[in-house]
């Protein structure tokens, strides 16, 4: 009986795919190391930082799996044709040590599992984590929901099922809904319009400030875009608000429960570094006016509160302040370093109560959307189009204070997903 024989050009080609997949999974796998390592603390790994993990692992996974099958594939028809294993030596999967095939895929579970616990808390997901959560405790419940873009009639409706303390959408141009927006609560929640900030709140406002951030724009590179350019003015805004305690995760406390609000710029070519240390900066610079909520008439306790404008200066305030609680949309992928120029030390809610894998932006995948035979069609079934990619839209915590709960909602409009955080005391 004859042995089976495969040509040389046929094991030549087996080879260099091989090699090739395997250099190519190396090569995304050194890529993402390095923006691990050096994260978003310069503007040129930034972008590698930006990668999104689950993409580089699974493509690198994909291509270093396909290398091993060919070179198991090789060595089987080897032995076959053999009768068996080459002289003495044991069969191909107990020499692992010496084959750099089986030592990248060790490798590369050792980086998936790191990847998976510490980016995207899959312990927690699992329930091996406890939130700390408890249920007689005053909590406060924040929605934060930037839209983008101009959306059609109806998502007015997406908010109503929510029962929170505070919510806010921004980048709504359609400014005509205020009235509609004053329906999704209890006749007492305040309802008002703040530079892109539209507010919905039951807490009791006592003080609000809006600024735009002044940030310079960058190369005007885009790629999100057909033509190649980033012609948006897009400066940055912020907003702060000073709540009363009673009613919020503080009370009792005896001090205001603060909370700030984000616009970053989204220019992809601005470095992260800067926009952060900018912001931080006009913030603390801010001597604005501040609309500040008037004590009602003695004579009239059950008037509508009435608000005035005054001077930041006549209330002794010079910038925004201290915060209990940042969320908004930071245009800055969770994890960059250089969020902490803006937070300092407060905590990411998702850290402390997020679980599994979390993104906000975009809601759609655009090469997920198209229609079409062949591979567009398979594309659309790999990848859902409402699974988004970064999770740019984040909320940070003070240290007092612990969040409980936080996820993230498709609300079926807009650009990006929502978020919910709820935060305790500690």
């Amino acid at each position: 009986m004859l042995s089976p024989r495969m040509p040389r050009a046929a094991i030549l080609i087996f080879r260099v795919v091989s090699a090739a997949l395997l250099a190519l999974a190396g090569i995304a796998l050194a890529v993402w190391l390095v923006g691990r390592i050096f994260n978003d603390s310069f503007r040129w790994s930034q972008f590698i930082f930006w990668i999104p993990s689950i993409l580089t692992i699974v493509f690198s996974g994909i291509a270093a799996v396909l290398a091993l099958s060919i070179q198991l594939f090789m060595k089987g028809f080897e032995q076959i044709k053999t009768g068996g294993p080459r002289e003495i030596r044991p069969p191909f999967y107990k020499r692992y040590i010496r084959n750099p095939y089986v030592l990248f895929c060790l490798v590369w579970v050792f980086c998936g599992v790191f990847s998976a616990i510490t980016e995207h808390r899959v312990h927690a997901a699992w329930g091996l984590v406890d939130s700390s959560r408890q249920r007689n405790a005053k909590s406060t419940t924040v929605t934060f929901w930037n839209i983008g873009g101009r959306v059609r009639e109806g998502w007015v409706d997406a908010l109503r099922p929510l029962d929170n303390d505070l919510i806010v959408v921004s980048n709504q141009p359609n400014w005509d809904v205020v009235n509609e927006f004053k329906t999704l609560g209890k006749p007492d929640s305040n309802t008002f319009l703040a530079g892109i900030f539209l507010i919905h709140t039951r807490l009791n406002v006592r003080e609000w400030g809006f600024t735009t951030l002044g940030i310079q724009p960058g190369a005007g590179f885009d790629p999100r875009r057909t033509d190649g350019k980033y012609t948006s003015d897009d400066p940055g805004y912020a907003m702060y608000l000073v709540c009363d305690a009673a009613g919020t995760a503080k009370e009792g406390l005896g001090t205001e429960f603060v909370v700030w609000l984000m616009d970053l710029p989204s220019d992809p070519t601005l470095s992260r570094q800067n926009v952060t240390t900018q912001a931080l900066a006009a913030m603390d610079a801010w001597k604005g006016v501040a609309t500040v909520r008037v004590p009602p008439d003695p004579n009239k306790p059950d008037a509508p509160a009435e608000w005035s404008n005054i001077p930041a200066e006549q209330l002794g305030r010079k910038g925004f302040p201290t915060p209990d609680l940042v969320i908004g949309d930071f245009n800055i992928p969770r994890g960059s370093r250089s969020l902490k120029n803006l937070v300092g030390d407060m905590a990411n809610a998702y850290d402390q109560a997020g679980a599994g894998y979390t993104a906000t932006y975009p809601r759609k995948v655009p090469f997920a959307q198209l229609d079409g035979p062949g591979l567009i069609s398979f594309v659309r079934w790999l990848v859902p189009s409402d699974v988004p990619v970064f999770h740019i839209d984040q909320a940070f915590v003070a240290p007092g204070l612990h969040a409980t709960r936080y996820r993230t909602m498709n609300l079926g409009f807009g650009t990006h997903w929502a978020q919910l955080v709820e935060v305790q005391p500690r």
